[in-house]
């Protein structure tokens, strides 16, 4: 009967979407370019189905994408304009709804995962002897070297490093047998790396349109100077820009690289995507990224650009709205996880060098003053009755969303805890209290990680319910079904788009995201790894 619901037409056509307010557009009074300066191969068609880059059952049969790569849509790029956070960043160019593209686009670099996976098993002790505390020994055998996710990590940068000092090398001797098309591309890729900089650091005279397009590798520029790309600077770049790994750390992939023989389990550690270095962070983001793959053996829609042929079986970036966002808005996402409290989440973006004052940040420091919430404390208790006094304290002083998010963690232990006990009473008010943190995270943090989490569990705890109400012959059960089939749908359809509102396709995301989240190690039995 579930599957039912939740395949039947019905259930998957999006209601028709009231259209957000218009506010009125960034105007270049401030001295700045226009919000539409910086527009660059602006793609005129909406791309409404990317399921090819995330499902291997949606790979197109004639093994043509129906769609270009790079895909984008209406953003454009402004520098030290009134409508963004910092310095520079992406804003959009026309209302956009949630659900809808914003881009699409390959790594500039990308540590390859094969190679990766061999070094981090074989590599012996001596050749990182600077991270003392990335080795282990095993207990049973002195000979065998386990390393950790730190260690890791420097493999995969030093790798990227290795990627862009080759460019440089080729630059370094324009007068050798490398094709000129090589030397161009050398210049393409390098300054598109050398533009994540920090416009500190680095002053930009480059117009909108001229960063936009050299961000897109399409500027060949020969001025660039070599000279500031030494190491150093490099590994600064790439830690403050490039895109680890999102669903699983450093240490997990680690300890599975280190306990089971099988490199196969992950596609992607860290990759360089320079046009999403320019998204500045925001707590209650209004956008959300997913890393899928070009499928192997395609081509692009002939109109497609000709790095396609170079990017077959690459990994991708695909980034959506995750609510209706006004034209001339600036593009954010979170750079950390939405769930922690305040002070986790100031403490964690202090390595970029910023404090976030963000309006969920202002908000939530602003209830939180002279609140009893300030003496929670940051560590989860225990034990359930101590979990469930501590969620009741926040529920009493709630004063805005923002705070019921920051506490997400505590509401999950306490959740999987208190459901180890198949009590009716207790599913219908853990019900409840999760239908009011489905909404907090509607409101400033949709679509993302734990959002699906909690929205996978509220369906199953919707189904107990119904099976419960018909051995008992009482009904109200069924309406719940129908509801949180409706919330899961149209929340997998924000994130992932609407997927050509292709039944197959609706299904098999539901059914990927269930796995991941809900089951545990069931990330290792999915085929795609695309969270």
């Amino acid at each position: 009967l579930h599957l039912h619901l939740l395949l039947s037409r019905a259930a998957i056509m999006p209601k028709a979407k009231r259209k957000p307010k218009k506010k009125a557009a960034s105007s270049s009074s401030d001295g700045g370019e226009s919000i539409n300066a910086g527009v660059a191969n602006l793609s005129l068609s909406p791309l409404n189905d990317v399921s090819p880059l995330l499902l291997s059952s949606a790979a197109p049969k004639d093994k043509t994408l129906s769609f270009t790569i790079p895909y984008i849509g209406p953003i454009s790029l402004v520098q030290q304009h009134q409508s963004v956070v910092h310095g520079r960043g992406l804003v959009v160019t026309r209302d956009v709804s949630a659900g809808e593209c914003l881009f699409v686009i390959p790594a500039v670099a990308a540590a390859p995962i094969d190679e990766v996976y061999y070094r981090f098993l074989d590599e012996d002790e001596e050749d990182y002897d600077d991270i003392d505390d990335d080795i282990e020994t095993s207990n049973n055998d002195a000979s065998v070297v386990k390393k950790d996710g730190p260690h890791l990590e420097s493999i995969a940068e030093d790798m990227l490093i290795e990627q862009i000092q080759s460019l440089v090398d080729i630059l370094d001797d324009e007068e050798s047998a490398c094709a000129k098309e090589d030397i161009s591309r050398a210049h393409s890729l390098l300054n598109a790396f050398v533009s994540q900089m920090s416009s500190d650091e680095v002053p930009s005279t480059a117009t909108n349109e001229d960063l936009m397009k050299t961000l897109l590798l399409s500027n060949a520029n020969t001025d660039m100077d070599k000279t500031v790309l030494d190491r150093e600077t490099m590994l600064n770049i790439i830690r403050r820009n490039a895109f680890g790994p999102d669903f699983h750390n450093y240490d997990t992939v680690a300890t599975c690289w280190n306990t089971t023989p099988d490199g196969k389990k992950y596609n992607r550690l860290l990759g360089v995507y320079p046009l999403s270095a320019m998204i500045n962070h925001s707590c209650s983001p209004n956008a959300v990224r997913v890393f899928g793959r070009i499928p192997n053996s395609s081509s692009c829609h002939p109109s497609g650009s000709e790095m396609c042929d170079q990017i077959q079986g690459k990994e991708v970036m695909l980034v959506h709205a995750n609510k209706a966002i006004a034209k001339g808005t600036e593009i954010t996402w979170s750079y950390i996880p939405p769930s922690n409290p305040l002070n986790e989440r100031r403490e964690a973006l202090s390595k970029y060098g910023f404090t976030c004052n963000c309006l969920r940040c202002v908000q939530e420091e602003k209830a939180l003053t002279a609140s009893p919430l300030t003496t929670l404390g940051d560590h989860l208790p225990g034990n359930e009755a101590s979990m469930r006094d501590m969620i009741q304290t926040i529920e009493q002083n709630l004063s805005c969303n923002e705070i019921r998010v920051s506490y997400a963690s505590l509401y999950l232990e306490y959740f999987n805890t208190a459901l180890a006990q198949s009590d009716i009473d207790k599913i219908n008010d853990i019900l409840k209290l999760a239908t009011r943190l489905h909404f907090s995270f509607v409101a400033c943090n949709n679509a993302c990680t734990e959002h699906l989490s909690i929205l996978h569990m509220c369906y199953d705890l919707a189904g107990v319910l119904h099976t419960h109400s018909l051995q008992h012959k009482s009904e109200g059960a069924m309406t719940q079904v129908r509801f949180w089939t409706e919330q899961l749908k149209k929340t997998v359809m924000t994130r992932y788009g609407n997927l050509g509102e292709n039944l197959e396709n609706v299904r098999a995301l539901m059914k990927h995201s269930k796995l991941v989240l809900r089951r545990k190690d069931g990330w290792y039995s999915v085929n795609d790894k695309f969270i």
